[in-house]
């Protein structure tokens, strides 16, 4: 049985991923003009954030990808927050905006701008595109997600600035820190694990695996000021560190390529 796992997975799985990318392409394009359409009428962005639930939960079904949440009694449906979480994968964008019950619009670096369609849908639907090596305008983007915040829409922040390639946690930046700070809005710490396996940094080596979504207790930034934002991003990374398995979604031929090493 284990043999059959590691050649579907070595073997035959890889061979979808040709049409898995085209459909991916298509399905990407034919949404975007929708979302570009519609948008006119919802300057909120709330209808056409559907569209993008829809989207990410269509990409991760097809990609055979399972993801299951965690922690959902943590959240107030009626609330809105600053979630910050870890940042294995691509799909882990997927599965916060398909899984989280909220209104998400994340900070997004301006090079996915350039995307035909999908970059400026993006803009459309209310995410906040921001120049990482630019100080101003990373400010002015922080800026931009504190107004969204205040009109009731919550804000995803990958305080690591990058993927990790290892899955461990990386240095968090304060800018989440500050906008909660500021704004008094909860963070919702979040820990995605397994999305390392699903399509690893640097990689097209899409694979079907387990995902799973851990949300942990709101931190209220009251308790902190601007002179404790190290402070708080502290508490941020290790309410995430503390339910993170690196192990979590590791396939089969991973753990048999262990034992044979």
């Amino acid at each position: 049985m284990e043999i059959l796992k590691v050649i579907f997975y070595w073997v035959v799985y890889p061979l979808t991923r040709p049409f898995y990318l085209i459909f991916f392409i298509f399905n990407t394009f034919v949404l975007g003009l929708i979302v570009i359409m519609i948008s006119p009428f919802d300057r909120n962005g709330n209808i056409v954030h559907y569209i993008g639930r829809f989207w990410s939960l269509l990409n991760i079904f097809l990609a055979g990808t399972r993801v299951k949440i965690r922690g959902m009694e943590k959240i107030d449906k009626g609330s809105n927050y600053i979630v910050m979480s870890n940042h294995q994968s691509l799909f882990d964008v997927w599965a916060l905006i398909g899984k989280l019950p909220l209104q998400i619009r994340w900070i997004v670096k301006k090079e996915i701008r350039k995307v035909p369609v999908f970059g400026y849908a993006l803009e459309k639907m209310g995410h906040i595109y921001i120049n990482r090596h630019n100080r101003k305008n990373a400010y002015m983007g922080l800026e931009a997600a504190a107004q969204k915040i205040k009109k009731g829409t919550s804000i995803i922040i990958f305080p690591e600035g990058t993927r990790s390639k290892n899955g461990s946690l990386q240095r968090f930046r304060l800018g989440g820190a500050t906008m909660a700070i500021r704004s008094g809005v909860h963070i919702l710490p979040v820990t995605v694990n397994g999305g390392r396996f699903a399509l690893p940094k640097g990689t097209l080596a899409l694979m079907p695996v387990k995902m799973e979504i851990i949300v942990g207790n709101a931190i209220d930034p009251c308790a902190f000021d601007e002179n404790n934002k190290e402070e708080l991003t502290a508490a941020v990374k290790s309410a995430i560190e503390k339910n993170l398995d690196l192990k979590y979604g590791a396939l089969i031929q991973t753990e048999y390529a262990a034992r044979k090493e």
